[in-house]
């Protein structure tokens, strides 16, 4: 699975000659459906790299456009039910076919360095996560990175009497009974302290599993910091689970946390107040982008601004010529995603980047400090 670090690796390539070119292909399941995927992937990169010469922007390589074609023909049966990104650029060595958990709308740009906000957004939605199967005596813990399963633990509890024999006027039954909730306690805690880790962290996101009563009685004896790492909770039978059936049963819960999260996200930075906290003007975040103001920056999935940015000075724009650089002789470039440009930035500046669905802003910040928007 594709991580942070493997990003940055991407983001630090650039090319001075020859567009890179940047593919995003959802790849269906059924394999009858691939054969025309080699066309369309090239064809989408054709279309990019028709409007970064209408833009002026650097232009795609033949050969670029033909290792898409053959990548995807002769590799998308391994990609099923992903979302592969594919970065080519010859003039800097750079051929690499990424693939991506879930679907992500078809695109292609040709630009001077890879386009990488779908596969920011990938990452942040798809994240690796672990998920506690229990009941009252086992515990079966997973870890779950896309398509790999690991499993990191399992416990077996201590046994508890039968129930069946119920002693004198039932005195023997109730003390049974007491001491299953007893060992059933204890269990859970055993389970919580493997949860815990030895640092006492919870690294990821954590779904619990298993009967609906015991799951229930477990998140009610749970102690931060396990409660503060569960994002969700699903039934299931322990004794009949499979990995693959679990991690089936994860994934909603998973892709609603990550759609809830974003929806907070949204609400919070539209309750700040502007100017001081948050900006949510897209003259707002340039200017912030600029001063290394950026603590956060949330981009809108469905926008798309082009721009220029200044070769001496660093100045994103949405106009040509607005750029008060006093290098003499500056030029701008054209950039055909301004908040591409912004995410990098804000990355390479130790800040996160955020996509967020249904947004009400193109892009918004959160501030390290306060600028004005005509910070230079």
């Amino acid at each position: 699975m594709i991580t942070l670090d493997d990003a940055a690796g991407l983001r630090a390539a650039r090319s001075e000659q020859a567009g890179v070119v940047s593919v995003y292909l959802p790849v269906p399941l059924d394999l009858a459906e691939h054969r025309g995927l080699p066309t369309k992937a090239r064809e989408l990169a054709k279309s990019a790299a028709g409007e970064a010469a209408g833009r002026g922007g650097p232009p795609a390589s033949d050969a670029d456009l033909e290792w898409i074609y053959r990548t995807v023909g002769e590799n998308s049966p391994d990609w099923l039910g992903h979302t592969i990104a594919l970065f080519s650029c010859g003039a800097i060595g750079l051929a690499e076919a990424v693939p991506l958990p879930g679907p992500l709308p078809e695109r292609a740009v040709v630009a001077a360095r890879p386009y990488l906000r779908p596969l920011l957004a990938a990452i942040q939605r798809h994240p690796a996560y672990r998920v506690a199967i229990i009941d009252a005596r086992h515990a079966w813990i997973l870890a779950i990175s896309d398509d790999r399963i690991e499993t990191v633990a399992q416990r077996t509890g201590a046994g508890v009497p039968s129930t069946g024999f119920a002693g004198w006027y039932g005195l023997e039954s109730y003390r049974i009974q007491q001491r299953i909730i007893q060992l059933s306690r204890q269990h859970f805690r055993d389970t919580m302290a493997i949860l815990r880790g030895p640092d006492g962290g919870t690294p990821r996101p954590l779904l619990i599993g298993g009967q609906d009563s015991e799951v229930r009685q477990f998140l009610a004896i749970a102690a931060r910091p396990v409660t503060d790492a569960v994002i969700g909770t699903f039934s299931v039978d322990l004794q009949t689970a499979t990995p693959a059936r679990v991690r089936e049963l994860a994934e909603p819960a998973v892709a609603e946390w990550a759609r809830a999260a974003e929806a907070v996200l949204v609400r919070e930075v539209l309750s700040e107040p502007p100017d001081t906290a948050v900006t949510t003007e897209l003259a707002g975040c340039l200017a912030a982008i600029r001063t290394g103001a950026v603590g956060e920056l949330i981009l809108a999935d469905e926008k798309v601004v082009p721009g220029f940015a200044c070769e001496a000075c660093g100045a994103l724009s949405r106009e040509a010529g607005d750029c008060d650089c006093p290098e003499p002789g500056s030029a701008q470039a054209p950039v055909p995603d301004l908040l591409e440009v912004m995410a990098g930035r804000a990355l390479d500046a130790g800040g996160q980047v955020t996509a967020v669905r249904e947004a009400p802003f193109t892009a918004a910040a959160r501030l390290r400090f306060p600028v004005t928007t005509g910070a230079r």
